[in-house]
């Protein structure tokens, strides 16, 4: 091998053993938990975000009758904003990472957006609790680059933070643009100031 191959190879072979690269070398931010509110800005529960090398992981913990019985659709927008919780949560913007290339739903061929997630079911009584994770996301304010073998991971923690917004449906995860999820029901805000 030539000296100056030999040194790139030793130099790739380095780089490679110390991990460079990898998706568990971003920082993640400190575990945060928020309020999830309805419609008329009462508590519902609290959700817990938690960030991991590959994903977010979303813990919803709601207080009996939070939601009305049976399934809804669950998606992260773009803003962390709740605060017009009697205009239906509009200020909270579109799903996050909604574009022209990406369409809307985990079951879509071209899909799913970075804010697309499971739907969650609520029981008649009692109080309940569900958990997701959100792989294209990232619990920082920083996007981390995808390459050859993964995706971009968008910030929930950006400059206008995130919001977790609960539908009044499930989401069938393949309609444009919501999943024919209906209207916004809850929502919890995800800013960078805790």
């Amino acid at each position: 091998m030539r000296p100056l191959a030999a040194l790139l190879f030793a130099a790739l072979l380095t780089a490679c053993a110390s991990g460079a690269g990898r998706s568990d070398d971003y920082p993640q931010a400190t575990p945060r938990t928020v309020w999830i509110v309805g419609p008329d800005g009462r508590a519902l529960g609290q959700a817990n975000f938690t960030g991991g090398p590959h994903g977010v992981l979303i813990q919803l913990e709601f207080s009996e009758r939070a939601l009305p019985p049976g399934w809804h659709g669950l998606h992260l927008h773009d803003r962390g904003d709740c605060s017009d919780f009697a205009a239906g949560f509009q200020a909270s913007g579109g799903h996050l990472g909604m574009n022209r290339r990406i369409q809307h739903g985990l079951m879509n061929p071209e899909g799913p957006e970075a804010g697309d997630l499971p739907n969650i079911f609520a029981p008649p009584s009692g109080v309940f609790a569900a958990e997701v994770f959100a792989p294209y996301v990232t619990l920082s304010g920083e996007r981390i680059p995808g390459n050859a073998n993964s995706r971009e991971r968008l910030p929930l923690l950006d400059e206008d933070g995130t919001a977790l917004l609960i539908h009044a449906a499930r989401d069938d995860q393949m309609g444009q643009p919501v999943g024919n999820a209906g209207a916004r029901i809850a929502c919890a805000a995800l800013t960078p100031q805790p």
